[in-house]
């Protein structure tokens, strides 16, 4: 006879589960046991914090296009998992967190820690997953599993919760007959377009004179990055994409003009500003993709294809709604459209050459004379040694915007992970690990390469010693300027006569990383830049890290999320 924690391995394995992150804690000592007995079958990578843990989980669903998974103990650990349960939620990324609970005979003294970590955090959870599941008795378990990932897995995909009491854990498992486990490949079911929404579609492209497409992270998650170039290439029309959504198409493909936002091209956007119908796949047309929904213009028409109803309709007035999987609606539309006449106005000659005007170009250069280096130039420089099978993680803030925009993805793919979901600091290092281990377990042969802020850098660089214990050659390279970057630009523009707290102590992360097991080399020079990025990606030995002290005045961004713009104001 076997125990819950047991069978609930066993299940996860046969589901098609490979890699579980996580931190260890009393309660989850059943489950714990069973990873060890099935450890040829399954692999437990310990994180050094449990909201790692879920950060790496996300990542690593990104890349295999299977539910990531990540455990946690009763109360701080479960609420250690709320920053990277929200970001899979508003980023669609399917995410199963296996939590225990306090004994089910002590629910009373849940009140004030009366048991031990034990509160209310069922209602503290909720809010930030798609649905949440407790094994309330050993019965219960495989089915409140399959469930789980059912819901993780359908429609728009997202995160989910599996509750299970320390009693229920430790019980003896039940033995009734059980068929085998729910696939964790994502997306689970697909549906097509309905006739009339296909029609409607179809009919707004053509009667427009300057269609173009934007690309979103649902074409990632739908595995539609074929069917959107054969749809472009069909239309002959201008592709752009979210940041969610780059590598959607190869941008070196003709059609493809680059980044939209506030992270984007102005060129790009422009664009979207002329277009008369805008095809958006996959994609919120959330503010910083539109300019703070400034783009298309209003008289402009939205065909929006999406997964999620709720979404269409929901950010501009004019839509054409199409709830559909992006594979499947793509296929259609171009089915509906091939052989239709249609002429557009796009001058596509000069379209192609503008964009790769934008692509040389230093757009972001602010006129600041400064000894730091550039972010530009080190992602440029790194750019240029990547292959086509390689990935960037990014932190959140200015370092998701300096590799979507500069870095020109050669090939379709996701070849750039970012947390544009809720955009929290710390994700980059942890999903970095998520993404290793999820190429390993494909077999695919790309390096895997991290670029943070020193200020996220500072929130999760212990899963140094991760990398290093798993000797996962994973080169990291922090962008040092000892200020929070975003902001500090922010607090400045709004407030220019006096800002506090937006300064760093200075920190050599080069030492700190060859404490956690790293090679590391600070770099302070740019004439030394290329050299540094060449070392670090050749180290193949476990993690390397370059410690870039770069500027505090560069940016990315467009347009400021937050606070009014006034360029009088602006002191950066």
């Amino acid at each position: 006879m076997i125990d819950v924690g047991q069978r609930l391995v066993d299940r996860l394995i046969a589901s098609g589960v490979r890699t579980v992150f996580g931190v260890p804690g009393g309660q989850t000592v059943p489950f714990y046991h069973g990873l060890a007995v099935r450890e040829e079958q399954i692999q437990h990578v310990l994180m050094r914090d449990e909201r790692s843990a879920v950060f790496a989980a996300d990542a690593y669903a990104r890349v295999t296009g299977m539910v990531g998974v990540c455990d946690a103990t009763v109360g701080p650990g479960a609420t250690n998992l709320v920053s990277g349960l929200v970001e899979a939620y508003s980023s669609s990324i399917p995410v199963l967190a296996v939590i225990a609970d306090i004994p089910r005979g002590w629910a009373h003294r849940r009140h004030l820690g009366s048991a031990s970590q034990g509160f209310e955090q069922r209602d503290f959870l909720d809010p930030c997953v798609k649905w949440y599941g407790r094994g309330e008795t050993p019965e219960q378990l495989d089915d409140v599993l399959d469930h789980c990932i059912r819901v993780a897995t359908s429609n728009r995909p997202g995160p989910v919760v599996i509750e299970i009491p320390d009693d229920v854990f430790s019980a003896p498992a039940s033995d009734a007959d059980h068929s085998a486990g729910l696939s964790i490949a994502f997306p689970r079911l697909r549906f097509g377009p309905d006739p009339a929404a296909l029609e409607d579609a179809a009919a707004a492209v053509l009667a427009s004179r300057r269609p173009m497409i934007l690309a979103g992270g649902g074409v990632h998650i739908a595995g539609a990055r074929a069917e959107l170039e054969a749809l472009a290439e069909a239309l002959q029309v201008p592709v752009a994409t979210t940041i969610s959504g780059k590598g959607s198409i190869a941008e070196t493909h003709p059609l493809a003009i680059g980044l939209s936002g506030s992270f984007g091209s102005p060129f790009v956007n422009d664009l979207i500003g002329q277009c008369d119908c805008l095809l958006a796949v996959g994609c919120k047309l959330g503010q910083a993709a539109t300019l703070g929904w400034e783009l298309p213009g209003p008289d402009a028409t939205v065909v929006h294809v999406d997964s999620d109803g709720e979404e269409l309709g929901r950010n501009h007035p004019k839509t054409v709604a199409v709830q559909a999987d992006a594979r499947l609606g793509l296929e259609r539309l171009r089915e509906r459209i091939a052989g239709k006449e249609h002429s557009w106005d796009w001058p596509m000659e000069e379209v192609r050459s503008r964009v790769e005007e934008s692509w040389q170009m230093d757009r972001f250069k602010v006129p600041v004379e400064e000894d730091k280096i550039k972010p530009q130039q080190v992602v440029r420089s790194l750019a240029k040694r990547l292959g086509d099978e390689d990935m960037i993680v990014t932190d959140a803030s200015l370092s998701s915007g300096w590799a979507a925009s500069l870095w020109r993805v050669g090939a379709p793919g996701r070849r750039l992970l970012a947390p544009r979901g809720v955009a929290g600091l710390g994700w980059g290092l942890p999903a970095a690990v998520g993404a290793a281990f999820g190429m390993r377990d494909l077999g695919a042969g790309g390096r895997v390469v991290c670029l943070a802020g020193d200020g996220g850098w500072g929130y999760s660089f212990g899963e140094l010693e991760t990398l290093a214990r798993f000797d996962l050659a994973v080169p990291s390279i922090v962008l040092n300027n000892a200020v929070l970057g975003w902001n500090k630009h922010v607090a400045v523009r709004r407030y220019p006569d006096a800002w506090v707290s937006q300064d760093l102590g200075e920190v050599d992360w080069a030492k700190t990383a060859e404490g956690l097991g790293s090679w590391a080399e600070r770099v302070e020079d740019a004439a030394d830049v290329d050299g540094a990025i060449q070392r670090a990606l050749e180290f193949e030995s476990g993690p390397a890290v370059l410690d870039v002290l770069s500027s505090e005045f560069e940016t990315p961004v467009l347009k400021a999320m937050s606070g009014p713009v006034d360029a009088s104001k602006a002191a950066y």
